[in-house]
């Protein structure tokens, strides 16, 4: 089974810029490695957020069709599939003012970034389906506790400057489409790789195994 967030429509650009759609693919990429177990990361490009362009971008990867399809997989690639988002979301508005506004996130969604991504967005509402169903939640609930979840996972020290490594190496490449392999070998020779590996962990210990108290815990006051 093949599950591609985006399609690759389009070959090599040259002088390729720093911006929005490169920081919204590598966060895609830096979330998928807190589920590196179940998945294989194939391939990265960045992610073109014009209006108009057909160009499309983002993560590949594969995981064994003979697997069971089940609610946390189903979170995984929620999770993988909104990152791009909240990244666009920080790449406008900053770290800082996500962080003061991120109480209010779930009664405002001003600050969230839909621009170029609205397909991204349906599909990560499709996946949060199957887990608000086995867990007998709103959906709603369901979607602002993975959207809560994965700011927060960006705002932890160093993942944003992870984010920002692998946008920098998708910039610099001299293909449009970067070997996740080669990436994460790159990434392993740095300081900062254990640490980080320590981050990942963390993350996936403070919501794996999945349960209802543990969506229901991030939004409290909702009903």
């Amino acid at each position: 089974m093949q599950l591609s967030i985006f399609s690759i429509q389009e070959p090599v650009i040259h002088n390729k810029p720093l911006d929005r759609g490169t920081f919204m693919a590598a966060a895609q990429f830096v979330m998928a490695l807190n589920f590196a177990a179940e998945f294989e990361l194939l391939s990265l490009s960045a992610m073109n957020t014009q209006n108009g362009s057909t160009k499309k971008g983002g993560l590949v990867f594969v995981r064994n069709g003979k697997l069971k399809m089940h609610q946390e997989i189903y979170d995984h690639l929620s999770l993988v599939s909104i990152s791009s988002i909240c990244a666009g979301s920080i790449y406008l508005h900053g770290l800082d003012k996500i962080a003061a506004e991120i109480l209010n996130l779930p009664y405002s969604d001003e600050l969230l970034d839909l621009e170029g991504a609205e397909d991204d967005y349906m599909a990560f509402k499709r996946l949060c389906s199957p887990v608000s169903r086995f867990f007998l939640l709103q959906a709603k609930k369901v979607q602002w506790s993975a959207i809560l979840s994965t700011f927060r996972f960006f705002m932890v020290e160093g993942i944003w400057d992870v984010v920002s490594y692998v946008a920098r190496a998708l910039n610099q490449a001299d293909a449009d489409v970067l070997s996740c392999t080669q990436l994460l070998e790159n990434m392993q020779s740095e300081e900062w790789y254990p640490a980080f590996c320590g981050s990942l962990k963390a993350f996936h210990a403070s919501r794996y195994p999945l349960s209802k108290s543990i969506l229901e815990s991030e939004l409290p006051q909702m009903a």
